[in-house]
């Protein structure tokens, strides 16, 4: 039995802004890292990460 891939989306005010898994290898970053720099790149906006 194969499992479905999961992956961190990005909200900016409640609008989905980026797939956070995917981008981070493009910005030779870390997930964590690459969620760090959003809500710091991002003050005064709700920021939110959700898993699907």
């Amino acid at each position: 039995m194969r499992q479905k891939r999961k992956t961190v989306w990005d909200y900016l005010d409640g609008k989905k802004l980026v797939d956070v898994v995917k981008a981070a290898p493009d910005n030779n970053m870390t997930v964590a890292d690459l969620k760090e720099e959003i809500v710091k790149e991002n003050p005064g906006h709700e920021v939110t990460f959700n898993v699907q």
